[in-house]
């Protein structure tokens, strides 16, 4: 099969309206061509974010449907600036430069003369040929004459020093640099290769822009690989489009880009809890065994979570209870529910042949069909060795018929699903919106997700819903939350599974899980400890594998760490259900790589095995039993988690780590909200909120924590000056506020401008005391 290039050439004619601008583009085409100018588009939504289209065939429609875009929430009011100086079209939005060539084309993007991003045009070899496409379109010939667009793209530029991150849950190399990734949803088997569940084509550049490809087809990035000067990208569509944020800080960035793709409502604070689980409980009575045995063990847990054996065998998914291994489920979820825990099951979209569920669904057109209008139906997709179809998550019935299937669930007790799969549709699949799988592939796991998280919404009420999911595109952080697939029961697939996380949070997921223990197999008793401790803070936590993973397996040693950490985890829920309610608000993750926080540091560009939970704890799992584990800490000053030492930032530290032991730390100035652990999540604001402040060379910190009652965000902060420590609460609905200033040593102490009264022993309300070496203040 041949194939020719058409190249943009040069801008015909332009024409500028508001902040929208079109530019007609001769082209370099081949003779076999047809003679054709091509549309460029820009759409300019604020000063700092622009949409950017090519479209090889502008007599067809090109209106968008998937994922939403918000543009309300990105638009801004502001005059765009459009000039001609030396065969440059300069487009100034105030905050951006736009260059386009007319008589040659270009294209860049500066800021005040800095170059950010510019397309590539001249990476050539030795021999004068360019080692990657410009923009342009690539046809191909078919039947032996006619001419059909392959794909569209073009190349950008690389700077020497610039990294690269996103695209998605990808498990290789953080800094995604010398890389080559296509986005298409597979089945990866494991988390050791570029094979991923999560293809978000939207990346950052240590430039201080994000890009996001606006598409649903097979998106190829070649960042660096090809030629170290160059980064290339190609939509298998018609149609080449991106969306462009500029900060220059990641933040900023990631606050727009989410705000224009959907930020995640906050899930419910229960589904903060440890989630217990394993591929499979196969009983009621092997349930309720573990449920008694988690209670007696004092391990704090909030979920239980049903693999495949609660439907029947041969029958998932069919969303039908199996009643002999699980007898009355309804009695079975209240007798859960009397004892704290909610119910999660297991899911995925294939309805397997020879139930009643795939007879009606077939018998309804509920399926995605396989161009002749008959079921697409394929062997090997669902759990076990038998056959089952796609369902059409385009067809508003079928998506309705689906979540009646689910609605029976809730309204029995059910609290989520966990929607596995979604990455099998055919390119030759054919949908009911009359679309084929080469473009509703990427797309499918966003609309099976969306379905599933409406209908727990809807039964369940609007502040419950919540799916527990593994494959995701563009927007899909709108539906909460994610766990990272089935990562190997090694220190590798345990280090692969944070890397995984990490670039899923500068993609957009906020909220992010991983299998704590790993997924195939046994995992050592060491390995299974490690883990525990990584996964006990991360946003979510849950353990599951193809083996046991309750805590008790491991032997003592790892049961007394797993119960220790699951205690400092629910002891930290009220500031991990802080960043919860700010990802909500802002679009950012709760789990953070440091390059997120100190972009300017060019130690954390490339750090890929440490993370913060927010912006104040600092987390440095250890992959190996035990030894010393190098921990690169951040300007500032920091404070061990465990020992309470000092560290001034900008440099690693060996901190050495017996298997109980895994480093953190807490950064200088900050105020962190804890309470009391407990064996369950408690509702609401803690009767009895701590706050601890760890002041910094200035002797001040602050913090935010998310008043659930009052439903706000509130600021506190503690501050020493004159010999008093000043500590402002603002509206807390708490009954009962101890704050722990670390390092103080006043005479006085002001709370909201109140003076409290010193005493020694136990302080009450409105007293406060000094105990080793920290002030305690009850107000």
């Amino acid at each position: 099969m041949t194939s020719e290039r058409i190249t943009v050439a040069a801008v015909d004619d332009y024409s500028v309206d508001g902040t929208d601008v079109t530019l007609d583009c001769a082209t370099d085409a081949p003779e076999t061509a047809t003679a054709r100018t091509l549309p460029v588009t820009l759409e300019f939504y604020d000063p700092r974010t622009f949409r950017f289209a090519l479209r090889a065939n502008p007599e067809v429609s090109a209106d968008r449907q998937y994922p939403e875009f918000d543009e309300d929430a990105v638009a801004e009011d502001f005059a765009l600036d459009a000039t001609e100086t030396n065969g440059d079209l300069v487009l100034d939005t105030g905050a951006l430069q736009v260059v386009v060539g007319l008589d040659e084309w270009s294209f860049r993007v500066e800021d005040d003369g800095e170059s950010i991003l510019r397309e590539q045009r001249r990476d050539l070899d030795v021999f004068a040929r360019s080692r990657v496409e410009p923009l342009g379109v690539t046809q191909e010939e078919i039947n032996h004459n006619p001419r059909r667009v392959a794909e569209t793209g073009t190349a950008f530029g690389l700077d020497p020093d610039e990294k690269l991150y996103g695209a998605g849950e990808q498990f290789v190399e953080f800094d995604r640099r010398g890389r080559e990734i296509d986005l298409w949803h597979e089945e990866p088997l494991g988390t050791e290769t570029p094979r991923a569940y999560k293809n978000v084509p939207f990346h950052l550049s240590t430039k201080g822009y994000g890009m996001l490809v606006d598409t649903t087809a097979r998106v190829h990035y070649d960042f660096g690989k090809t030629s170290t000067a160059s980064a290339s990208v190609s939509v298998a569509d018609d149609a080449f489009a991106f969306v462009f944020f500029y900060g220059p800080e990641f933040d900023d960035v990631l606050r727009r880009y989410t705000a224009l793709t959907g930020r995640p409502n906050r899930p419910p604070k229960w589904s903060f809890g440890t989630w217990m689980s394993r591929l499979g409980y196969e009983s009621r009575d092997q349930l309720e065994a573990i449920a008694d045995r988690l209670r007696e063990e004092r391990i704090p847990s909030d979920v239980l979570h049903l693999d495949p054996f609660w439907m029947r065998d041969r029958s998932s998914t069919d969303l039908e209870w199996d009643t002999e291994q699980f007898p009355d489920p309804e009695g079975m979820i209240e007798g859960l529910n009397e004892d704290g825990f909610h119910l999660s099951l297991w899911e995925h979209p294939h309805v397997p042949v020879g139930t009643d569920a795939f007879d009606e669904a077939a018998r309804e057109g509920y399926f995605v069909t396989d161009g002749t209008g008959k079921p697409y139906v394929m062997d090997n997709t669902c759990q076990g060795d038998y056959r089952g179809a796609l369902v059409d998550f385009t067809d508003p019935d079928a998506v309705e018929w689906w979540k009646d299937k689910h609605r029976r669930l809730l309204e029995m007790g059910v609290d989520v699903f966990k929607t596995d799969y979604g990455e099998y549709v055919p390119e030759d699949a054919v949908f009911a919106n009359g679309k084929s799988g080469k473009s509703m592939h990427n797309l499918y796991p966003y609309l099976y997700n969306e379905a599933v998280y409406e209908v727990v919404g809807e039964v369940n009420g609007e502040d419950e819903g919540i799916v527990w999911g593994r494959s995701a595109w563009t927007g899909s952080q709108r539906f909460p939350m994610h766990w990272g697939g089935d990562p190997q029961t090694t220190w590798n697939g345990m280090s692969a599974a944070l890397r995984g996380g990490l670039s899923a949070s500068l993609s957009g997921i906020a909220y992010w899980s991983h299998d704590i223990g790993g997924f195939r197999g046994t995992p050592t008793d060491a390995l299974y400890a490690r883990w525990s401790q990584f996964g006990l803070l991360s946003s979510n936590a849950r353990c599951h594998g193809t083996t046991p993973r309750e805590p008790w397996e491991f032997g003592e040693d790892a049961l007394d760490v797993f119960r220790e950490y699951s205690r400092v985890r629910y002891s930290l829920l009220p500031y991990i259900y802080t960043y919860a309610e700010i990802a909500a608000r802002t679009g950012l993750p709760v789990i953070r790589p440091l390059v997120l926080e100190y972009q300017d540091d060019p130690n954390t560009h490339r750090l890929d095995t440490q993370y913060l939970v927010g912006t104040d704890l600092l987390v440095a799992p250890v992959f190996e039993e035990s030894g010393t584990r190098d921990v690169y800490l951040p300007e500032g000053e920091w404070v061990d988690f465990w020992t309470d030492e000092r560290y001034e930032g900008e440099r690693t530290v060996g901190v050495d780590a017996p298997l109980e032991v895994m480093p953190m730390f807490v950064r200088a100035g900050s105020v962190v909200p804890r309470r009391d652990p407990t064996e369950t999540v408690r509702a609401g604001t803690p009767e009895s909120l701590t706050l601890d402040a760890t002041l910094d060379a200035e002797g001040a910190a602050s913090g935010r924590f998310y008043d659930v009652d009052g439903d706000e965000l509130v600021d506190v902060a503690v501050a020493t000056g004159d010999g008093t420590l000043s500590v402002s609460l603002g509206e807390l609905t708490a009954d009962a506020v101890t704050v722990e200033a670390d390092g103080a040593t006043p005479d006085a102490v002001s709370v909201d401008g109140a003076t409290f009264e010193r005493v020694d022993g136990t302080p009450t309300s409105g007293e406060w005391t000094v105990d080793d070496g920290s002030v305690i203040v009850v107000a």
